[in-house]
């Protein structure tokens, strides 16, 4: 929500920092620091650390794109509309890997 609220109250400073190329050592370093945030949903949610990177990829790209949208007024939707798309989109993704979980997929 901190993402996407700071898109909304500096959109400038957001385009600049998070909508423009990124080189490779940014993209390392960024998986470096994202390392603990992994760690920390795999212990959550009971996944290994590869399933929580998807998981976190998965949500990452959900935020992002609703960041996106707001920025470039694709979309004008208020906090609560904001949090039920997430929560929603959480759940299913939950759902989705505990399913593959459960049939020998995703581990």
């Amino acid at each position: 929500m901190g993402y996407i609220t700071f898109t909304k109250t500096e959109p400038h400073l957001f385009s600049m920092l998070f909508m423009c190329d990124q080189s490779r050592d940014q993209r390392e370093r960024m998986e470096r620091q994202l390392q603990p945030i992994i760690e920390l949903i795999a212990r959550q949610l009971g996944m290994s650390a590869d399933t929580a990177t998807a998981f976190h990829m998965h949500m990452w790209i959900h935020v992002h794109g609703i960041a996106s949208m707001i920025v470039t007024h694709y979309l004008d939707w208020d906090e609560q509309h904001i949090v039920d798309a997430l929560s929603v989109e959480f759940h299913a993704l939950s759902a989705s890997i505990a399913n593959q979980q459960g049939s020998g997929g995703v581990q």
